[in-house]
């Protein structure tokens, strides 16, 4: 105490000068004001501060002025206030744009924020409640004007019981009017888990209590809805278990497809062996001619299995659908026949999609035929393309469907429809309702394949007696479809070497000479593929090979071309066909370093893929010619290892890289394999997929890391997959698919 009296009020007040706390007093000297209130800090002997509320007064003590000064030490408080208001600006933000009145109150219950629709809610702006107990604000009377007593406020016991309460209550307006509300009182605490306020959620629930009244009505709603749902959902469920049982079809047949192809290249690489031995026998030539179409309709049958299966290749790009259907209209109209009338609905704006459009061609041409053989050839086909937007609700009752945009083709016709109880099954393969010999029951699988590969959707409405739509769902992309390129324009450059057409049609043989010898080519004709390679066995130099895909005769230009190649390494070929041939076709695409020209093809057109080939002679792959003693350029003879675990497919095709004029190696396993490599110098390793013990990707995963000098083929019984999909492989393996034939396995073994 007596330290205090050698002390002025202003030595324990840090934060304020002379001149302001003359202010302060100056009001209380003056007579304006019987107090003054203020906050400020106090500093302690130990140097330490502490914030204080200080109201101060002038008083009269035996007839002198004294100043009386009533000090409370608020720093807890203000601590409290401080956190509150962190608290407050973190949930300004969210608080302020929610349709929740939020009530935020310190320790003695006094309101510290509002949100916007508190305010809205009591009609008070924040500044009007400020220091105020919450309950002042919105219980200060009873309905009836009765005062309502603090201890019933059950939003005050949330602290005092130091737990979360929740209920309704009736707050009064501003304005007097009473409303009912729902909230949920929670106390804040802090650091220590003490409460130090409350935070309150209120809503008004006027519209909840007059539907309350038609609760009767809203059950009865209730239970029909649940009905509803459980009703979608078991249809939701049924379609699951379709689509999954259509997903165990497909990998159960992309499995016998891939054993199939397995089978079908023992016969066809046996079946190629034995052309060479029975070579001048026509009779023998032509029954292997007819077991080598049968192994090449196998071949076909295993891919559309393995279309089913999701397990073809694909290659996707940005298409517009409206154009595409534009470009099929004649192919469908020829396809149809003149009994279908066909109406083509395209609608504007149009968005683009990622799509294989060759593959997607061939699903509209196999869903209209499917239609017109539904209409007996005769009725209405109307194909309709247009944006679509399938929704959450739609993905919820179709299990295998994104919600997001779509390009929607819809193929309808006035067929007799479909039943109902063969409406599931009519995606699986070989399931049909045509009469024998009328239809495989493979192009609705191959349709349901290509969608579900694509990431798309299909949906079948039908009704017996009225007609099917089928409805296809392909997702949109927002890239631009790039335009075909146009045909090269120049000067037609021509040439002086010798090139052999082989063609059996006479006025396209003559004009093709024509138009090759203009150009100032040397040029061979003949009229068939054995014709064709006696010219080349004659010793006759040949640059060029210029052949129809289909030819007359037990030989096909396929086979010649392979032949002529293997006398003369530097030969280009460039095949002409109207269409594409499965002959040089395999997995849906063209067979690698195969020159096609399609019929009808310019003169411009015949000048600049013949002038492409000559001049990429010297880039042509496996074309490491060494020269012999006759000075005639073969190929190098290579190291090959192949490792396949199947004997029979092993020693077929170890006999064709002999007769290639290769060294052949041969493993029944990855770890047959490595031990050759680790023995023997090895230039190409051709290894199936599905090894016994180390699998193909791994042996090859190994060999790329150990040997990268070697080459690397892969032979599978399935189609390549998209470059994404060879991991471990690697997107540089060249792809064989089983069955496969000596060119194919020439073609992998000099491939650069």
């Amino acid at each position: 105490m007596d330290e205090l009296r050698e002390l002025t009020p202003l030595d324990i007040k840090p934060k304020i000068s002379s001149m302001k706390f003359s202010e302060i007093l100056e009001p209380l000297i003056s007579g304006k004001k019987a107090i003054q209130k203020f906050e400020t800090i106090h500093r302690r002997k130990d140097g330490t501060d502490y914030n204080v509320s200080v109201n101060l007064q002038l008083l009269q003590d035996e007839a002198r002025p004294v100043f009386f000064a009533a000090i409370e030490d608020t720093t807890v408080r203000d601590a409290a206030v401080r956190e509150l208001k962190q608290v407050s600006q973190r949930l300004d933000t969210i608080l302020a744009n929610t349709t929740m009145a939020v009530f935020l109150m310190d320790d003695r219950q006094q309101c510290v924020y509002m949100n916007h629709a508190a305010e809205r809610l009591t009609g008070y702006a924040l500044e009007e409640t400020q220091g105020r107990p919450l309950h002042d604000v919105i219980h200060h009377t009873y309905p009836d004007g009765r005062p309502f007593p603090l201890h019933e406020c059950a939003i005050d016991r949330a602290i005092p019981e130091d737990n979360q309460v929740q209920g309704e209550d009736m707050f009064v307006h501003k304005d007097g009017t009473f409303y009912p509300v729902a909230f949920t009182a929670s106390p804040i605490r802090d650091e220590q888990g003490r409460a130090v306020g409350t935070v309150v959620e209120v809503r008004e629930i006027t519209e909840d209590l007059l539907a309350r009244e038609a609760m009767k009505n809203f059950n009865a709603s209730l239970q029909e809805r649940v009905e509803q749902v459980i009703a979608e959902r078991e249809a939701v469920e049924a379609q699951l278990r379709q689509s999954q049982k259509l997903d165990a079809i497909g990998k159960l047949t992309g499995g016998i497809a891939h054993d199939f192809n397995n089978l079908l290249q023992v016969i066809g690489g046996n079946l190629q062996l034995l052309m060479r031995d029975v070579s001048g026998n026509i009779r023998a030539e032509q029954r292997v001619q007819n077991a080598m179409s049968g192994v090449s309709r196998g071949a076909k049958l295993a891919a559309q299995l393995l279309a089913f299966g999701r397990k073809q290749p694909l290659a996707p790009k940005p298409v517009n659908l409206g154009r595409l259907l534009a470009d099929m209209d004649d192919l469908l109209r020829r396809a149809l026949g003149e009994g279908v009338e066909i109406q083509t609905i395209v609608s504007g704006g149009l968005w683009n999609t990622f799509v294989d459009d060759t593959q997607v061609e061939n699903a509209i041409l196999n869903l209209a035929i499917n239609a017109r053989d539904a209409m007996n050839g005769r009725g209405k086909l109307t194909i309709e393309a247009k944006n679509a937007n399938l929704d959450e609700r739609y993905a919820r009752q179709h299990s295998d469907v994104e919600a997001g945009q779509y390009v929607m083709i819809a193929v309808s016709d006035t067929g007799e429809g479909i039943p109902h109880e063969i409406r599931d099954r009519i995606f699986e393969p070989f399931f049909t309702t045509k009469s024998q010999g009328k239809g495989t029951g493979l192009g609705l699988s191959m349709v349901y394949g290509l969608i579900k590969q694509s990431n798309g959707h299909i949906d079948v409405y039908s009704e017996v007696g009225q007609g099917t739509t089928m409805r296809i769902y392909l997702p949109r992309t927002r890239q631009d479809e790039v335009s075909k390129p146009s045909a090269a324009v120049g000067p037609v450059r021509g040439g002086s070497e010798t090139v052999l057409v082989v063609e059996d049609d006479d006025d396209v043989r003559t004009t093709v000479v024509e138009l090759l010898s203009e150009l100032g080519y040397s040029v061979v004709k003949a009229r068939d593929a054995a014709s064709g390679l006696a010219i080349v066995e004659s010793g006759m130099p040949v640059d060029l090979l210029f052949t129809d895909v289909v030819m007359p005769g037990t030989m096909q230009s396929r086979d010649m071309a392979s032949r002529a190649q293997s006398i003369i390494p530097s030969l280009a070929v460039l095949f002409t066909s109207g269409y594409t041939e499965n002959s040089i076709v395999h997995g849906g695409r063209l067979d690698e370093a195969v020159e096609l020209l399609s019929k009808p093809y310019t003169r411009e057109e015949l000048a600049l893929r013949v002038r492409k080939c000559l001049d990429g002679r010297s880039l042509k792959r496996g074309s490491d010619p060494v020269q012999d003693n006759t000075g005639q350029g073969m190929p190098k003879k290579l190291n090959v290892l192949l490792v396949e675990d199947d004997v029979l497919i092993r020693m077929n095709a170890i006999e064709m890289v002999v007769d290639l004029g290769h060294v052949g190696f041969e493993a029944a396993s990855g770890e047959e394999a490595l031990k050759i490599l680790e023995a023997n110098h090895i230039d190409v390793l051709i290894a199936d997929i599905g090894l016994p013990g180390i699998s193909g990707t791994s042996l090859v995963s190994q060999v790329k890391a150990r040997w990268p000098s070697v080459r690397v083929a892969i032979a599978s019984g399935f189609a390549a997959p998209d470059d994404g999909g060879r991991d471990g492989v690697g997107a540089d393996a060249i792809w064989i698919v089983k069955p496969y034939h000596m060119g194919d396995l020439r073609r992998a073994i000099q491939s650069n």
